[in-house]
């Protein structure tokens, strides 16, 4: 019996069926945890070049992807920020408000904000209806540096998409 034993555990004396068997196994298991594990997000290491945002008040560090104009959108990265600049005194930062900016809402009027190592002081906080968002303006020159912080308030809609948005404005309070 004991012969029998390590007879089972001996890959060279196994049947071409137990081989089949044994492979198949191993593939239905092993298959589906390298598919997940290969198509997660990328990790931190490709955003360390970018800008860092920091929102003290609400504990948010996040790095921000600089983003261009898609088929007349600007498309936010999945779970951190991204930025628009197309004049030196106006930076528009976008996300999500189901992951980067969930606690946006929080800000106050007051809040300092970091961006690249400059720092920013909110000055308005406002939710509009999306049909009311005029995007030229947002992203149009300032004479004064300033940033503006978008991100989907309201009623929830398909594809992480809301009624509203909320809009954070903050000037730049250091040379």
């Amino acid at each position: 019996m004991e012969g029998v034993k390590g007879h089972i555990f001996n890959p060279f004396s196994w049947s071409t069926r137990t081989i089949k068997v044994a492979f198949s196994a191993f593939f239905l298991i092993a298959l589906p945890i390298y598919l997940y594990v290969g198509f997660q997000p990328t990790s931190h290491v490709e955003a360390v070049s970018y800008p860092l945002l920091e929102i003290p008040s609400i504990n948010l560090s996040t790095s921000v992807e600089p983003l261009t104009i898609e088929n007349h959108e600007l498309i936010p990265p999945a779970i951190t920020a991204g930025s628009y600049q197309r004049f030196e005194n106006k930076i528009f930062i976008i996300g999500h408000a189901s992951t980067v900016f969930q606690d946006l809402q929080r800000v106050q009027e007051g809040d300092f904000i970091t961006y690249n190592n400059d720092t920013y002081q909110i000055f308005l906080l406002e939710t509009l209806a999306k049909s009311d968002i005029d995007m030229s303006s947002i992203i149009g020159n300032t004479p004064t540096p300033i940033m503006i912080i978008m991100t989907c308030a309201g009623t929830p809609l398909p594809g992480q998409d809301a009624t509203h948005r909320l809009l954070v404005y903050a000037s730049k309070i250091n040379p």
